[in-house]
């Protein structure tokens, strides 16, 4: 009731004071009131006006459905933005219906006010610069924030954020440590390529992951960034410090990066975390009308992607650090202690892998340019640093040897039941094990191996040991032996017509029982 008085009041007040005499602008500005709606109410009856209120409070919301899920939200983050509850809405529900934003904004101002959810942080104001021509410029920053992961356990997590300046088009890579020169260069490819091409210019802050020493002006690049520089097209510009009124684009999207599409958000894996990116940018960021330009970044991108110069093939590296030989036994020695790579990193005739100290851990890379270690750099010499990770993975080979082993015999389930068996029973010797039946497989046939299986699996005899004397055994029994005179036709000399000592399965039979 005392809302509904409230506009009967104000009603009437527009329209003495434009009876006064004063215009519809000086009657908005005299209020605070957008001219539109002083231009509405001047329009109406009393009548149209009362019939206009009687709607209001009648009308059904649409949104109502939702209330509960947009209550939770609110609940669990309550500086939560109406835009970022949109966003949110468009990503749990598939089937939410296509309202305007301001439809959204009121009907979360309606649920704030109805449970008490009010906001609790102030917003910071940015300058807007001037708009540049298409394919001209884009800005670039890095951020990170604080997630909480489905444990309620604290994870920071590190971004890199580009944006056209022209069609405000945007991109955002996700990493679980701080940005090195390397990881930095790969986000620049990643975002070129998300972008479909590079833009003639582009401005940074002075991060010193780009930037070995300011000079007064005279900026020192890092010796890998400034390669990577030469073998593109784009220009660097490097703001001054304190000056976010410069790169003012960018500092909107770290800042909507944040409050639209961390905040609230759980953290599962680095990955999952892109992968929610890749769909936000495609649902909302670069989808919503842009509050500056009022037009849609993605449309936009269509047109200024014709203005961009050509993405080419990916960076290689350039190294700013000396090689380090990778020893036999996978290890590198770095200031006096070892750090161990993974297994099989060596390769004949000799391996070479290159180092980054950042933030006191010691990357590894491979000539490629993609970490393949990292350790905590040991305060004490003489030390070996291990990742227990690298260690080597035998059961991957052990099954190789089982399952080309399984090839001598008929049955291949059943063999590799018998080798299992021996892999339990003696695991540092099943190497040995398999290959004494290998050796086996390549001096008799699949049936003397197959029959000799099947014994030793009935009578569980699960060593290699005892495989050829029983097939020995059993082949005695099924065979002649050739007569010496047979075998003096073929080998005159004495020594080649001694016939070795085999057991009789008979004798098998017997320990057995």
């Amino acid at each position: 009731m005392e809302n509904y008085v409230n506009f009967w009041i104000m009603y009437h007040e527009v329209h003495r004071h434009h009876f006064m005499g004063m215009t519809p602008p000086q009657i908005a500005e005299f209020f605070v009131m957008d001219t539109r709606t002083v231009k509405k109410l001047l329009a109406m009856s009393e009548q149209e006006y009362i019939d206009f209120q009687e709607q209001l409070s009648t009308r059904k919301k649409k949104l109502v459905p939702y209330e509960d899920y947009i209550k939770n939200r609110l609940e669990h983050c309550l500086e939560a933005s109406s835009a970022q509850v949109h966003d949110w809405l468009k990503e749990h529900h598939p089937d939410f219906p296509q309202v305007s934003i301001k439809s959204v904004y009121n009907f979360v101002l309606y649920v704030r006010g109805k449970y008490q959810l009010l906001k609790t942080f102030d917003n910071r104001a940015f300058n807007q610069v001037e708009q540049l021509p298409s394919g001209q410029q884009a800005q670039v920053d890095f951020g990170e924030y604080n997630m909480t992961d489905v444990d309620g356990n604290r994870k920071k997590v590190y971004f890199f954020a580009m944006v056209l300046s022209r069609s405000r088009y945007k991109f955002v890579v996700f990493n679980e440590h701080p940005f090195t020169t390397e990881t930095a260069i790969a986000a620049h490819e990643a975002a070129f390529e998300f972008m479909d091409g590079v833009p003639r210019e582009l401005v940074y802050d002075q991060d010193k992951v780009l930037l070995v020493n300011e000079n007064k002006g005279d900026l020192i690049f890092t010796h890998a960034f400034r390669s990577y520089c030469q073998s593109r097209p784009f220009k660097v510009h490097f703001c001054r410090k304190s000056d976010p009124q410069s790169k003012g684009k960018i500092e909107n999207v770290i800042k909507y990066i944040k409050y639209n599409f961390l905040r609230g958000r759980s953290y599962y894996s680095i990955p999952t975390l892109n992968d929610q990116a890749i769909d936000w940018l495609g649902r909302t960021a670069n989808a919503k009308v842009h509050s500056a330009t009022l037009k849609v970044p993605r449309l936009e991108w269509e047109t200024e992607r014709l203005f961009l110069f050509p993405f080419k093939l990916p960076f290689a590296f350039a190294r700013e650090n000396p090689a380090y030989n990778v020893t036999k036994d996978n290890v590198i020695h770095f200031k006096g202690s070892s750090y161990t790579v993974p297994d099989d990193t060596f390769q004949q005739p000799k391996t070479e892998v290159f180092v980054r100290e950042q933030y006191g851990d010691l990357s590894i890379f491979n000539n490629d340019g993609e970490e393949i270690a990292r350790h905590p750099i040991s305060l004490l010499k003489g030390q070996l640093v291990r990742n227990n990770n690298h260690k080597r993975d035998h059961t991957k080979k052990i099954k190789e040897l089982i399952n080309q082993a399984t090839q001598l015999f008929s049955d291949e389930n059943k063999a590799i039941g018998y080798l299992e068996n021996i892999h339990q029973q003696m695991p540092r010797y099943v190497r040995d094990q398999i290959g004494m039946i290998a050796s086996a497989g390549k001096k008799y046939t699949k049936d003397e191996m197959d029959q000799t299986l099947a014994y030793c699996i009935e009578n569980s005899l699960p060593k290699a040991a005892d495989f050829e004397p029983v097939l020995l055994s059993l082949r005695q029994t099924t065979t002649e032996l050739p007569s010496l005179e047979t075998e003096v036709l073929h080998l005159q000399n004495s020594k080649y017509r001694i016939q070795p000592q085999t057991s009789s399965i008979s004798d098998y039979n017997q320990i057995l029982l």
